[in-house]
Formats: structure tokens, C-alpha cells, sequence
């Protein structure tokens, strides 16, 4: 990450379409002294078409962008974001309606897929001692270290057999992952 950005995770408190077609988002973040900071995110209306592509239920975003502080009308400080990149989920919720919020999504994960959507080719390939390594680090920290790589159109495994392996051992069935062509 360079100097002068940041990435921003998390439900928006708050959505609105401005005249030009882009859009405001407004999230409530924790701070490093357990208090909270609000962050005014701007989305260009290009990013937002394409984030939301094919998108239903949107409910989690990942959003990287240039950082500037601003004071308001009232003198109250505020960090608003210019975003460049937007990366948005449907993360699944508890019995209770609610997102796990601690859940923490790997770096470069493109989505959150159900599991049984993967398509495992290679069943023969000796993961047992990854498997074992992957399921203590998912038992350890409640998260994936990495996406499963797989394959766009067809969702095969690429990479990262092991944390689908593990995942199934765990009952995992919404599970991280990247794409490639």
C-alpha cells in the first residue's frame, strides 16, 4: 500500500447516489484506541457498475483508496475516501441475521463461494500434513490465510487445496476465493 491509502472494510452505515452518479458511502470503523472513526467513502459511478455486476445481497465491502482528511461544516474532523478499487460480498448471516463481522477475508480474495460450487479434480493429491496445517491455523485464528484459486467458468481448483480440504473437515461452507482465466 502506498503512502496516502487505505483500505476500508465493513457494512456502510449510510448510502446515497450523488447528482454526478457516483456514490457516497459512510462507514463507522473502530480505531486502534477502541474508539470510532467515521469514514466518507466516494465511489467513482464506473467502479460502483462494475463492483456490483451480477452482485444480489451485497453486504460486505473491501474498499482501497486515497486517503484525505476534511473538516465538515461544524469544524468535526472526518477521513473521506477516494476509492480505486471496490471489492463487494454477500457473506452469509448467523441464525440471528447478523454478519460475523471478525470474519476476515484473505488478501486478493475476488468472492465468497458455497463450497459444493468448487470443482475438485485432482481428489488423488496427497494433502493430509497441509490439510492438518491449514485446519490448526483455521481452528487458531477463525480464518482462511489464503483463497482457493479456481478456475472462472468452471471453478475448478487450481491452488489451495488444502484450505478447501480443511474446509470441508470443518464444515466450512462459505469459502474464499480468487479468480483466473
Amino acid at each position: 500500500m502506498n503512502q496516502g491509502e487505505i483500505i476500508v472494510k465493513g457494512v456502510p452505515m449510510k448510502a446515497n447516489k450523488l447528482e454526478n452518479g457516483d456514490v457516497n458511502l459512510v462507514f463507522k470503523v473502530g480505531t486502534y484506541d477502541e474508539k470510532e472513526s467515521i469514514y466518507r467513502v466516494i465511489v467513482k459511478k464506473e467502479y460502483w457498475k462494475n463492483a456490483l455486476t451480477g452482485m444480489k445481497n451485497a453486504n460486505y465491502f473491501v474498499i482501497k483508496g486515497k486517503l484525505k482528511a476534511c473538516v465538515n461544516s461544524k469544524g468535526i474532523p472526518f477521513i473521506s475516501v477516494e476509492a480505486d478499487s471496490v471489492k463487494i460480498f454477500n457473506l452469509h448471516k448467523n441464525d440471528n441475521g447478523e454478519i460475523d463481522l471478525n470474519y476476515e477475508i484473505p488478501a486478493g480474495t475476488d468472492a465468497i463461494v458455497d463450497i459444493s460450487d468448487i470443482v475438485n479434480e485432482n481428489e488423488d493429491i496427497s494433502i493430509k500434513r497441509a490439510k492438518n496445517k491449514a485446519i490448526n491455523y483455521m481452528k487458531n485464528y477463525n480464518k482462511f490465510n489464503k483463497p482457493i484459486v479456481v478456475k472462472k467458468e468452471s471453478m475448478i481448483i487450481v491452488s489451495g487445496y488444502d484450505q478447501y480440504a480443511a474446509a470441508q473437515e470443518l464444515g466450512i461452507s462459505n469459502v474464499p476465493v480468487t479468480y483466473i482465466d
